[in-house]
């Protein structure tokens, strides 16, 4: 593991890597080329665009895979603000930056030198030299803000849209930009409005998220026909665990284990889609994946969600999945050990489709 001091680098690990920063602030990143600015909007990664060609933010970390960059990209600068979007970073705890590899190892270690009014920070960068990629450690502070940030790289600041989201805000759903009825299309935005071809169209959405919980589990096993393979679940819900493990051991990390709390948390919302026609990761009442994992008695470090609906075999879903960068992040989250999958038929769409990832305390 390498210390990091303001202005040093070092060599980036191949593959993939996470830059995780813990604590009550938000992150950014931008790519840009060689003249140093954004080249467009896709250039800039916050809350409401999370992710881009090569990088993709997820909670608290961005994952950069250099060489998924977009053409003449040269580096990624990662960006920390305060929560609030207003708190001084000298009234926070101190930022630490930790930089890992495709496996979740701990590869590099910075924290910025003792902030004061600034309410924007970089933190490090990821930039191309030669051949090579490298992590250098900044730790440059704005007290003007976004409003530095946008004049050093070029990046174009709306005044009337909120500094920060809601601090209970799930990412966005996905769904299909040109959606069919026998199978998905490539994942977008679900702000564009669904076109329906002949039905409804397939659609997806994904969240993660952090904490713990303890209460029993009294819930009854997913929905499904024909039980076998992994765990006791059904037979086509242990293929989906199957093509899962998969992709993940394509990108050489570990297989997941089917847990029957997060198994019967899958299923439950699965149904609950169905019961209660919508198509979310939040229930009408407010329940999150975080208190239906919780309410189960799964005392978890991280918990992961996915969502579909529309598709009618394993491998449409897994793959549907694969295309869209924010469930695709969350099937390979390197820290993730267990999975719970769940199918309910009927509804607007009928099938609905939930995976639930976890590694426990």
């Amino acid at each position: 593991m390498t210390e990091l001091v303001p202005g040093a680098n070092a060599p980036l690990p191949r593959g993939p890597v996470s830059v995780r920063l813990i604590g009550p602030f938000d992150l950014c990143a931008l790519v840009t080329a060689a003249h140093g600015k954004v080249d467009g909007d896709d250039d800039f990664v916050f809350y409401n665009q999370p992710a881009t060609a090569g990088v993709i933010l997820s909670g608290d970390e961005v994952m950069v895979d250099p060489e998924r960059l977009r053409p003449g990209a040269e580096r990624v600068v990662i960006v920390a603000s305060s929560e609030d979007g207003t708190t001084p970073f000298g009234q926070l705890p101190g930022p630490v930056v930790t930089l890992h590899d495709r496996r979740g190892n701990l590869s590099a270690h910075f924290t910025p030198p003792p902030l004061s009014s600034e309410t924007v920070v970089t933190l490090i960068e990821i930039y191309r030299r030669g051949a090579e990629w490298k992590v250098r450690a900044v730790g440059q502070g704005y007290a003007d803000g976004l409003a530095g940030l946008a004049r050093d790289f070029g990046v174009d600041v709306d005044d009337d849209s909120p500094a920060t989201p809601e601090s209970a805000a799930p990412p966005p759903d996905l769904t299909p930009a040109v959606p069919r009825q026998d199978a998905p299309a490539s994942a977008a935005p679900a702000s564009a409005a669904p076109v329906p071809v002949g039905g409804p169209p397939a659609r997806w959405g994904d969240r993660s998220a952090s904490g713990h919980g303890q209460v029993p589990d009294d819930r009854p096993a997913p929905d499904g026909a024909g039980w076998a393979g992994e765990g006791g679940v059904p037979a086509m819900l242990a293929q989906v665990v199957t093509l899962t493990n998969i992709e993940r051991e394509r990108e050489g990390l570990a297989p997941l284990a089917v847990d029957p709390m997060l198994t019967a948390a899958a299923a439950e919302h699965s149904r609950d889609m169905v019961a209660r026609g919508f198509f979310a990761h939040t229930s009408p009442d407010g329940r999150t994946v975080s208190d239906r994992v919780t309410d189960l008695g799964y005392r978890y470090a991280r918990v992961a969600e996915n969502i579909a609906a529309g598709q009618t075999t394993a491998e449409e879903v897994v793959a549907g999945w694969m295309q869209s960068p924010g469930h695709r992040a969350n099937i390979l989250i390197p820290q993730l050990r267990q999975i719970g999958v769940g199918h309910a038929t009927g509804g607007e769409y009928g099938t609905y489709w939930t995976q639930v990832f976890g590694v426990l305390l």
